[in-house]
């Protein structure tokens, strides 16, 4: 947060998220890993910049450089589109922060962060699977209002194991707090997108299909009272799903600093976090 004259500028950030190494290599020319930056001035919200992952300032590894902005830049919160946790049977005896640290002692093998197949092993020393694909409370939650969502433990096609073990290591480095176990600036929030829309009653179905896509353009005419964007910057958002959902994750940033995204479950939530999303 920053003060520009007399005007204070909160500044969001909302985070496509991928659990393929590929999709951050320095080279990926069709990265799926987006950022949206968002600056809101007496409650009015714009997105100020809108860049995929390889386009982040640095010379690092693309996945250096999204720590170093995490850890570094001076913001309000960030929404991130990835599972923050695991199910309540394989957290470890001390919780989410012993999660944090045996992430950082898992292989990875040249990638920056470990497979998704690590993180399945890790989960099952100690209890066995109760099924093949667990379930967070949150999850189970969004599932039964008819939302397809993707277990944190599942290594198997459309899985989520690699999502959350990538955005894991992710928090492990940047070591920012966390919602919701903590409140604060620089907030680091689980987002869904899909979550956002069915909370808004939007079509949060089909909207990935290739470009032109009318489900994106829908979208895009639907939020545009919540939040404004340049023409350039709505042009990415057209053009892929991924900067659409980036922009979106904005919203469970801003609901969770604001003390807006509650949880239906505190005792769940405090045991393997909560997904956030912003109020109607």
């Amino acid at each position: 947060m920053s003060d520009v004259g007399t005007d204070t500028v909160r500044v969001f950030y909302g985070i496509d998220f991928s659990g393929n190494h590929r999709m951050w290599a320095p080279g990926c020319r069709r990265s799926n890993v987006w950022i949206a930056t968002a600056e809101e001035r007496a409650g009015a919200l714009s997105v100020v910049d809108l860049r995929p992952v390889q386009q982040l300032r640095g010379r690092e590894h693309p996945f250096e450089r999204l720590v170093a902005l995490l850890a570094n830049d001076d913001y309000c919160a960030a929404g991130i589109d990835a599972p923050f946790s695991l199910p309540e049977r394989h957290m470890p005896a001390d919780g989410w922060p012993g999660l944090l640290r045996d992430m950082a002692a898992l292989p990875r093998d040249g990638r920056p962060f470990p497979t998704g197949a690590e993180l399945v092993a890790y989960a099952v020393r100690n209890v066995r699977l109760a099924e093949p694909k667990p379930l967070r409370r949150t999850e189970k939650l969004w599932r039964g209002r008819g939302l397809n969502v993707r277990s944190t433990l599942w290594d198997g096609p459309r899985g989520g194991a690699a999502f959350t073990i990538a955005c894991l290591t992710l928090l492990e480095r940047v070591r920012a707090r966390t919602w919701p176990w903590e409140r604060g600036d620089r907030l680091l929030v689980e987002a869904f997108p899909a979550c956002q829309l069915l909370e808004w009653g939007l079509n949060h179905l089909g909207y990935a299909s290739s470009y032109p896509s009318p489900e994106r353009e829908t979208i895009l005419e639907q939020i545009s009272d919540r939040i404004s964007m340049p023409v350039d910057l709505r042009e990415h958002c057209r053009c892929s799903a991924d900067a659409l959902d980036a922009v979106l994750c904005l919203f469970a940033a801003k609901a969770a600093f604001e003390g807006l995204a509650t949880v239906g479950d505190a005792a769940a939530a405090k045991g393997e976090g909560w997904i956030a999303v912003h109020p109607v």
